[in-house]
């Protein structure tokens, strides 16, 4: 039996939600979360003493249009992974009213998700799948032909993240990873948002690598009202970092420890972030986060089927929900994201694919993070975590 591999791609962007379905998403932003959190204990595995840095929303969002057209045991695992199977809900039709919400034209903050479908031009779907990632995800359609010109077909793909993610996420899929695949799905976001509060002053400063290593970073001081709770259970102060319009907010999670990071990531996963941030609350402080900027590249593959998705991955694969002619199965899932935090706020951008010696006068500040943290960026109507990372060096 002759197989294919089904490529897939994803970068995102932020809609208004009606009443009836809002329960529905916040529990499609809950499943995402928590396999947001459980796909980051895989990725700091592999990444001892690196920054790190990913769109779950994404991730998820790329995942969720790939296993629409999946089938028996594979769609099982998918739906496992993904935390589709407690869910009593059409996971695609809330995905549409998720998305239509974050997109919000009259937004203060520049907040966009999009999708693509990119078919070879040899390839038959079935028209019902077209019809599912059209109006439930808004992707638009591309015919391509992957065999005779991959360059070209890459090259499009890239221009189309690129122009999507404000040049942010460039190189996206090369044209080897898409030479002879049926189909390229494909999801981008992208993010801009200025601090409701800016920092007006920027000091040259030490960072705490460990407790015997430091460098020099810009570290970006103000005083103002913020969110704020120390908790003892996770052993770590937590500040809230609102954008302008106070839909989107980052969020810093600090130990208490120069080196209590490690500590602080074995006990966090969604339940008790969430339960820590409900816990803020409004205090004057002083405050100094460094300035960072933040590249990643994932291949997401490996850890997926650590996670679980094995069969997507394999000959074996069910995707009888995208094409009845001839068997599909995933290649890749490739992920880039980029991240920039300043004084006047931060921008962000994601893409996903899947293929088939002078002393420094002392800075003093009530939350200083100069040593390695965790943050993530959540939107707080939905309680979608867009962005999760962490920032060590």
């Amino acid at each position: 039996m002759r197989c294919h591999w089904l490529l897939l791609g994803a970068v995102l962007l932020l809609g208004a939600i009606d009443v009836t379905s809002s329960y529905n998403v916040w529990k499609l932003a809950r499943a995402n979360g928590n396999f947001a959190f459980c796909l980051y204990k895989k990725v700091i595995k592999g990444a001892v003493g690196k920054n790190v840095f990913f769109s779950p929303l994404s991730i998820s969002t790329a995942l969720s249009m790939t296993y629409a057209g999946a089938r028996d045991k594979t769609a099982y695992e998918m739906c496992l992974v993904l935390g589709f199977c407690p869910l009593s809900f059409d996971v695609h039709a809330t995905f549409e009213a998720l998305l239509r919400s974050l997109n919000s034209p009259q937004a203060t903050y520049k907040l966009a998700l999009a999708n693509g479908m990119f078919v070879n031009t040899k390839f038959n779907i079935i028209p019902s799948f077209i019809n599912l990632l059209r109006v439930r995800y808004s992707a638009g359609f591309k015919s391509l032909d992957f065999n005779k010109n991959a360059g070209g077909s890459a090259k499009y793909i890239n221009k189309w993240v690129e122009d999507r993610t404000n040049g942010k996420i460039t190189h996206l899929v090369s044209a080897g990873q898409v030479l002879g695949s049926p189909l390229v799905l494909v999801n981008t976001i992208y993010f801009k948002g200025d601090w409701q509060c800016q920092f007006k002053r920027t000091e040259q400063a030490y960072f705490h690598l460990t407790k015997t290593k430091t460098k020099m970073v810009k570290m970006m001081l103000q005083t103002a009202v913020f969110g704020y709770a120390v908790n003892h259970n996770l052993r770590c102060q937590i500040l809230e970092l609102p954008y302008d319009g106070c839909r989107v907010s980052m969020y810093i999670f600090l130990p208490m420890a120069t080196e209590g990071l490690a500590s602080l990531e074995s006990k966090l996963n969604f339940q008790s972030a969430t339960a820590a941030l409900s816990m803020l609350g409004k205090r004057r402080l002083s405050v100094g986060i460094p300035k960072f900027e933040i590249r990643e590249k994932l291949d997401l593959k490996g850890l997926l089927s650590s996670m679980g998705m094995n069969r997507a991955f394999t000959p074996a694969a069910e995707f009888g929900g995208i094409s009845s002619a001839r068997p599909l199965f995933v290649k890749d899932v490739i992920h880039k994201a980029f991240i920039k935090v300043n004084e006047t706020g931060t921008e962000a951008a994601a893409a996903t694919a899947v293929v088939f010696f002078h002393s420094l006068p002392h800075v003093s500040a009530d939350f200083l993070a100069d040593h390695p943290f965790l943050f993530l960026i959540r939107d707080e109507m939905t309680g979608s975590i867009l962005f999760l990372g962490r920032y060590v060096k």
